[in-house]
């Protein structure tokens, strides 16, 4: 057999197409990689998640707006407000305190920030950690808290996929305690708007937390991450979030005329477009429901035993592989509260005049005497509210007992409103209780 070496041969049109061949093929490979190291160097990478969005009527429930609430979304560091829900159970459940001293181990020194700069060896103390998380979003401090409370991250993680469950979000796993990326750790704007739904209605003697412009730490002044606390009309929280993978998240709790709405938005392009879209949906969502009159309820609830074992030996839970649903992963959340019948226990020992017929509230409580107490420092940071105001303690019934109101009524809308930002900057909570007719 033989091969044709000819000019016009079978040898060199082989030769040439093959040739064509290796050069296409270069140039495929040259453009496809060129393309990977874009990007993988580009700062302003679009977010893998896509854009949801949700607001709610905090006191019913009701959505007001919704866009893709079910969607798969990377929660970033609004996995955080789960961090910080644990930690509100265990200091109610009397085993710990807000003064206890936190070890700072190798591990959690290293996490990459946004953080505090925590030394290995070195303590911080609960009541900063908390600051830390809710205002600067520190990873470091999320580590910290999650080793503490259960011996590693991962065992953390675990409890709070649990937590998470129990409170009827579906669609939510948690990996670690800070929303840095892990693929696996996804949630929905409509189970962050149920995560902070129950921070506000189960802690609201916490949830002031979430309300801080700024807080100092070893002589630095570290500032929110949440701009729109400081330019947006009755923001009070929550908790913002960003990594690559999620785009901008916000968790946003908004109290005007009586009425609490928490809104969330996940996948935002950039931080400004963002807060630019909270605010218009929270802004659509209270011109809806601005004709509906109704009372606010602050309520602070017995302490009951938790349903989380913090004390759970870090060997009884794995650490890798994938997790195993909660046996009780399909059963309802319990409900929160009880819609009952308001009885006052007493008539107000003034009648006021429709435009003083404004109440601001400072909270629930199971003893009555906490409930007298609380109209006690109320008072004494804001002295007018001895003047010309009526104390009231109202009883309701809920599933878990008596729960005792305390309220100062016959202001005006502005008063109201006056004492409200007096308390909040003192770090106790108030609801403004608008008229019922």
């Amino acid at each position: 057999m033989s091969v044709d070496v000819g000019m016009g041969g079978p040898l060199p049109l082989a030769i040439t197409h093959l040739h064509r061949s290796l050069r296409l093929t270069g140039l495929t490979v040259f453009i496809a990689g060129l393309a990977i190291v874009l990007v993988v160097l580009s700062p302003h990478r679009a977010a893998e998640a896509g854009y949801a969005a949700i607001v709610i009527d905090a006191d019913s429930g009701q959505v007001l707006h919704a866009a893709n609430p079910d969607t798969l979304n990377y929660p970033a560091s609004l996995t955080k407000m789960m961090t910080l829900y644990l930690v509100f159970e265990a200091v109610e459940a009397d085993g710990t305190a807000l003064s206890d001293e936190l070890a700072v181990s190798a591990n959690a020194a290293g996490q990459p920030r946004s953080k505090l700069g925590l030394k290995a060896g070195t303590t911080i103390r609960l009541y900063d950690a908390v600051l830390a998380l809710a205002t600067k979003s520190a990873n470091d401090v999320a580590t910290v808290i999650a080793e503490h409370f259960s011996g590693s991250e991962a065992n953390f993680a675990m409890l709070m996929t649990r937590k998470a469950r129990r409170l009827n979000m579906k669609h939510t796993t948690f990996r670690n305690a800070s929303g840095l990326h892990d693929p696996r750790q996804q949630t929905t704007a409509r189970d962050i708007t149920r995560l902070a739904r129950a921070l506000y209605s189960k802690f609201p003697q916490f949830t002031h937390f979430f309300a801080n412009r700024s807080f100092e730490y070893n002589g630095t002044v570290y500032r929110s991450t949440n701009k729109l606390l400081s330019n947006y009309p009755g923001m009070n929280g929550i908790k913002t979030g960003y990594i690559r993978a999620s785009g901008f998240n916000l968790a946003a709790s908004v109290q005007r005329d009586g009425q609490h709405i928490i809104a969330v938005i996940l996948g935002g392009k950039t931080g400004r477009k963002r807060d630019a879209k909270m605010r218009r949906i929270v802004d659509r969502a209270f011109a809806d429901v601005g004709g509906i009159s109704r009372t606010m309820t602050i309520v602070a609830r017995p302490r009951p035993k938790p349903d989380i074992d913090f004390a759970i030996a870090a060997s009884a839970l794995p650490t890798a592989g994938p997790m195993a649903e909660p046996e009780d992963a399909s059963a309802p959340p319990k409900p929160t509260a009880v819609a009952v019948a308001e009885r006052p226990e007493s008539i107000p020992p003034v009648l006021f005049s429709p435009e003083h017929d404004w109440a601001i509230q400072v909270g629930a409580f199971s003893r009555r005497d906490a409930a007298e107490q609380a109209l006690d420092t109320a008072a004494r940071v804001v002295p007018a509210l001895r003047l010309g105001t009526g104390r009231h303690i109202m009883p309701v019934e809920d599933n878990q007992g008596t729960l005792y109101r305390a309220r100062h009524q016959g202001l005006t809308k502005q008063e109201a409103q006056d004492a409200c930002s007096s308390l909040w900057a003192r770090n106790l909570p108030c609801i403004i209780a608008r008229p019922t007719s």
